[in-house]
């Protein structure tokens, strides 16, 4: 089963009525069939917060609808910087027997010999789901892309987790930036408004007379 937010349409999306979960025929090659459902005639849309006043938002087209295909385009196109994107699922009859993938940016001091060396080692390794079916770990898959036997994994003292720094504070500020005239029309045409976060989806709710107190 599969999630999909696009744009545009294709004739396997009208045929299956997508709107956001379907099931994916599979391939000639035992994989799921992404791009034929997604389709290319619509875009990717990455919005990211780097700490300024606005989020950085990157726009580009689909180029065929395969999630690594297209996310490499988007480094390319919209940051201008070169990466390998990998993502596989592999799939059975019970359902998902492997999925995984990875993401490669040169550091700024990568010369064109690092580049070219990594991308020799990615054609050799062959396709992640593959790796992840013959039960490599991520070390061992991680090597066998670099080519790095000194590699340093970063996963025993670190534990990633999605936080949102937002507040309502933030919000107020966003409002008062709006003006005291537009702050005036909310205050007479509305009891009380709902913000929401971007990122996170955290709703921040202001009364009339908390508006009215973003006008002094």
């Amino acid at each position: 089963m599969l999630y999909i937010m696009r744009h545009g349409k294709t004739e396997w999306n009208e045929l299956h009525k997508l709107q956001g979960r379907t099931d994916i025929p599979l391939n000639e090659d035992g994989k799921l069939d992404v791009g034929g459902a997604v389709g290319f005639d619509g875009f990717i849309n990455v919005i990211k917060d780097i700490g300024l006043k606005e989020p950085y938002v990157g726009m580009v087209p689909l180029v065929s609808g395969e999630i690594g295909d297209d996310f490499a385009n988007y480094f390319v196109k919209s940051e201008g910087q070169d990466a390998a994107v990998a993502v596989g699922v592999l799939v059975d009859k019970n359902g998902v027997k492997s999925a995984g993938g990875y993401i490669i940016k040169p550091m700024p001091d990568a010369t064109n010999e690092d580049i070219s060396n990594i991308e020799q080692n990615i054609f050799k390794a062959g396709a992640i789901s593959k790796m992840l079916d013959e039960k490599l770990s991520l070390e061992e898959i991680a090597k066998k892309i670099t080519g790095d036997e000194d590699i340093k994994l970063i996963e025993d003292d670190i534990n990633p987790k999605y936080q949102c720094d937002c507040n309502k504070k933030r919000f107020e500020r966003g409002l008062i930036s709006l003006g005291k005239e537009e702050l005036k029309k909310l205050i007479e045409t509305q009891d009380k408004i709902e913000t929401t976060c971007q990122f996170c989806n955290k709703k921040y709710e202001f009364t009339k007379q908390e508006l009215e107190e973003l006008l002094k």
